[in-house]
């Protein structure tokens, strides 16, 4: 516990700055060691080469960002390409990864360079997030759109830990995370539209953006955390790597962001 208290302490204010700062390009270096670091974990999760082919797959990210470097409208057309284009990798990225564990002789197939997708489409979203109005803030720093795809995952998670020790009764998915209940993912789900709500509003959101968000968030992420607990099982590890103590991979700290970060970014999308 002491370590893994002393990893989050040591990575929230670098991803806070990056969120924060009005300039994109903290965000972008951040989404781009993510996906390079998310790659090289989802290869060892799949016992693939993904990490060689989905190599290839990061090189199109820098060419995914000018909408923050640019006019308005050329920016909004950019940001809506993006957040399609994130939900679209995203699903193709869970649809072979998923494959591929329950299937392990495509692992060494070019095929697997698709689970790259994984990652990729929803750091395509984040980034894409960064650019939406409304904000609210100074010149320099801003309520970036992106908290609503992790701020809320946050208070789900903490209401998740303590409603599951005090009332977890019933298990949620046994054979995959056998330590889920299903009190623990109610608590989850309306923490996360507790939080959001409230942040969407500041951040400058009508409250119903707020709940839309929220669900997805309690939804989605239980999801996220499910299907990396899958992949997981599937190929016999406890954690997708060891670079944050405590915590085990970028993998196990992201899974749920992976999930919710396409769908709110649609969501803002629609609502622009």
């Amino acid at each position: 516990m002491k370590e893994r208290v002393l990893t989050a302490l040591a990575l929230i204010p670098i991803v806070l700055v990056a969120v924060f700062l009005k300039d994109a390009w903290a965000i972008d270096l951040l989404a781009i060691a993510i996906v390079c670091i998310g790659i090289s974990e989802i290869g060892k999760m799949l016992r693939s080469d993904a990490w060689i082919y989905g190599g290839f797959l990061t090189l199109a990210l820098p060419y995914l960002m000018p909408g923050d470097y640019m006019g308005n409208d050329l920016a909004g057309q950019t940001r809506t390409l993006m957040a399609d284009a994130g939900f679209g990798r995203f699903l193709l990225g869970v649809l072979f990864a998923g494959l591929i564990a329950s299937k392990p002789n495509l692992a060494k197939t070019p095929l697997a360079a698709l689970a790259a997708c994984w990652v990729l489409g929803p750091m395509e979203s984040l980034i894409s997030l960064h650019s939406f109005a409304p904000r609210a803030g100074s010149p320099w720093f801003f309520a970036s759109p992106i908290l609503l795809a992790i701020v809320p995952l946050w208070g789900g998670d903490t209401a998740a830990i303590f409603a599951g020790r005090a009332w977890g009764k019933h298990k949620l998915a046994p054979s995959i995370s056998p330590k889920k209940t299903w009190e623990g993912a109610i608590a989850n789900l309306l923490a996360c539209v507790a939080v959001a709500i409230p942040l969407a509003l500041w951040i400058g959101y009508p409250w119903p953006i707020g709940l839309t968000c929220g669900l997805a968030a309690g939804i989605l992420g239980q999801a996220g955390d499910l299907f990396e607990s899958y992949v997981k099982r599937k190929a016999d590890l406890k954690d997708s790597g060891t670079l944050l103590p405590g915590h085990g991979g970028v993998m196990d700290r992201i899974d749920s962001i992976l999930f919710t970060a396409p769908a709110v970014a649609l969501i803002l999308t629609m609502a622009s």
